[in-house]
C-alpha cells in the first residue's frame, strides 16, 4: 500500500470513529397484558434552550396487550429514555438504548422497568433492585415506630451512590443514579453532592445538561446557605413588577414558599404556612408565595379558591428558581429582618419549630 493510499484509509478510518453510532433494539413485554397504548420514547438527556432543558422524542413505542411491538434505530451513542403516554398512566422509565437489543420483561415497580439483554441494561437493572431494596429498607424503619437515625440512612445511601459512580464513571448508569438516586445527600450536604458529581468523567459531565444544571444548583446552593444574604429579583405580572426586595429586608422575617398549582406537594404545604401565617402575622411575621413554572392566571386562579391569605408574586420562570439553587419547588425560605437566610428548605412541621423557635423567645 503506497503511503498516499494509507493517508486516505486513515483519514477514512478517523471520520468513521467521529460518526459512531449504536444500533438499539427494544423488544419484550410490560406484564400487563391489560394494556394497549401509544408511548412516545423521551431522551433522558434533554436538551439546554433559554435556561430549561427540554426533552426530545426519538421514537414511538406501540404496546398491544402488554406486548411491546420491537423497535430499533440509531444514535449517536447509548442512552437512557422514558416512555410515556400523554396522561401519563403508562410510564416506564430507565430504559437503556445501546448497542444490540434491550429486553423488557414487566417492572420493577410501577415505572422502573426490569430489563436485560446486554451489558449496560444488566448492569441498569441491577442497580435499580438494590436501589429498590435500600428504599423497602428505609420504609420499614420509618414504619416501625423505632427511633431513626438519620445520619445513618444518609450514609447508607451515600454508600449506594459512590458504589455506582465508582464502576460507573463513563455511562448512563452513574447519570441516572446521580440524578435520580443522590438527592437526600445532596439536600444535606451541597458540597458532598459536588464531591460525588466529580467522580463522574469530566467529559460526561459536560455533555449532559441535567448534572451540569445539577452540579450548577449546587454551587448556588452553597452561596445561598444560611447566613448569607438574600438575592433580589423582578417578576412582573398584569404589567405590575414586584421584587423580592418588597418583602425581604424590610425589618421583618419572612418566610417565601416558591411553589405552583401543578405540583402535588406544593399544595400540601399550602395549609402549614396558612397555619403559621394565621399564628404569627401579627408577630412580625411576613409570607410570601411565588408563583412558579406555570401560567400566571392557572396561579391565581388556585389562589382564589383555596383563599390563600398572604401574597403573591407571580411569573416565576427557571432565572428565579437557578438564582437560589432550587432545583424542585415547594422550596421554602425564612429570611432574617435585615435580609439574610435563616433557614431553606423547610417542610411540614420544621416550619412551626423554625418560627417557634424565634417567636416565642
Amino acid at each position: 500500500m503506497n503511503k498516499q493510499a494509507l493517508i486516505t484509509l486513515l483519514l477514512a478510518l478517523v471520520a468513521m470513529a467521529g460518526h459512531a453510532q449504536i444500533h438499539y433494539r427494544l423488544e419484550g413485554n410490560i406484564c400487563r397484558p391489560d394494556v394497549t397504548d401509544t408511548l412516545s420514547v423521551i431522551e433522558n438527556r434533554g436538551f439546554e434552550k433559554d435556561g430549561s432543558i427540554l426533552s426530545e422524542t426519538i421514537d414511538t413505542l406501540y404496546i398491544v396487550n402488554g406486548n411491546i411491538v420491537p423497535i430499533e434505530g440509531t444514535l449517536p451513542e447509548s442512552v437512557t429514555v422514558t416512555a410515556m403516554n400523554k396522561t401519563l398512566s403508562t410510564q416506564l422509565i430507565h430504559i437503556m438504548l445501546t448497542d444490540g437489543t434491550t429486553y423488557i420483561n414487566g417492572t420493577l415497580n410501577d415505572f422502573v422497568v426490569r430489563q436485560s439483554g446486554n451489558p449496560l441494561a444488566d448492569a441498569m437493572n441491577q442497580m435499580e433492585k438494590d436501589r429498590l431494596q435500600i428504599t423497602k429498607e428505609i420504609t420499614d424503619l420509618l414504619n416501625s415506630g423505632e427511633p431513626i437515625d438519620t445520619i445513618a440512612l444518609i450514609a447508607h445511601e451515600d454508600s449506594f451512590v459512590v458504589s455506582i459512580l465508582k464502576a460507573h464513571p463513563n455511562d448512563q448508569i452513574g447519570v441516572v443514579c446521580m440524578l435520580d438516586y443522590a438527592d437526600d445527600i445532596c439536600v444535606l450536604s451541597p458540597r458532598r453532592g459536588i464531591e460525588l458529581i466529580d467522580m463522574l468523567d469530566s467529559t460526561l459531565v459536560a455533555k449532559e445538561p441535567k448534572l451540569k444544571g445539577k452540579k450548577r444548583d449546587l454551587q448556588t446552593r452553597i452561596s445561598t446557605s444560611e447566613g448569607a444574604m438574600f438575592r433580589d429579583f423582578t417578576v412582573e405580572f398584569n404589567g405590575k413588577q414586584q421584587r423580592l426586595s418588597d418583602y425581604v429586608g424590610r425589618g421583618q422575617y419572612v418566610l417565601v414558599d416558591f411553589w405552583a398549582s401543578w405540583c402535588g406537594p406544593c399544595r400540601e404545604e399550602i395549609p402549614n404556612i396558612v397555619a403559621a401565617y394565621s399564628k404569627y402575622k401579627d408577630k412580625g411575621l411576613q409570607v410570601v408565595g411565588v408563583a412558579s413554572l406555570e401560567e400566571s392566571e392557572r396561579s391565581l386562579k388556585y389562589v382564589r379558591e383555596q383563599n390563600i391569605p398572604y401574597p403573591q408574586m407571580f411569573n416565576a420562570g427557571m432565572p428565579v428558581l437557578q438564582l437560589y439553587g432550587i432545583d424542585g419547588i415547594p422550596h421554602i425560605f425564612l429570611f432574617a429582618p435585615d435580609g439574610t437566610i435563616l433557614a431553606r428548605g423547610l417542610r411540614g412541621k420544621d416550619i412551626g419549630k423554625k418560627l417557634e423557635e424565634i417567636f416565642n423567645k
